[in-house]
């Protein structure tokens, strides 16, 4: 049962980062897909929609994504990093690996300045709504949790923290 909560976790993490990907290319789409349209593979349908191979690619992107994510906040494999050096390294694996994809995929021109400085806009964006998202679902898994604790603790008959559990 644990594995296929852990299993679930995951594709969730993917579609949420895929969603909001999503979102935020299509916003772009709309304001600069026609002006885009000769310069990146991604608005090769200018301001009509993303191409398929676009979703396919950012879903790849999503999974890859998520599976940093596990790398850097789990102790599966890095156990002595503080939250702060876990999110740098995270930020910088993810910042290389998507240019890695943007020069791959052809999703913009790597070699000018300007289309970096779009990405980093983008990607910061992406990475504040993301991260504003998951810590409102945190607070809302840990709210659940207290109050289930509570209830479990009052049908239990206890009045104190100190005396529960005492027999």
């Amino acid at each position: 049962m644990e594995e296929r909560k852990h299993l679930l976790a995951y594709v969730e993490q993917v579609f949420m980062v895929f969603g909001i990907s999503i979102v935020a290319l299509s916003a772009i789409c709309v304001v600069a897909g026609e002006e885009a349209r000769e310069i990146s593979t991604m608005f090769a349908l200018g301001a009509e929609g993303i191409p398929l191979s676009t979703l396919g690619q950012y879903l790849l992107s999503s999974v890859c994504i998520t599976a940093l994510r596990f790398v850097f906040f789990t102790d599966a494999l890095i156990r002595r990093w503080t939250l702060a050096a876990r999110t740098a390294g995270m930020l910088v694996a993810v910042t290389v690996f998507t240019g890695g994809l943007a020069y791959l995929f052809g999703w913009f021109p790597v070699n000018e300045a300007i289309c970096w400085v779009a990405f980093l806009v983008s990607f910061g964006v992406c990475f504040i709504t993301a991260a504003v998202f998951s810590a409102k679902k945190e607070r809302a898994e840990n709210r659940q949790l207290e109050n289930a604790l509570r209830r479990m603790k009052e049908k239990q008959g206890c009045r104190a923290e100190e005396n529960c559990g005492k027999n």
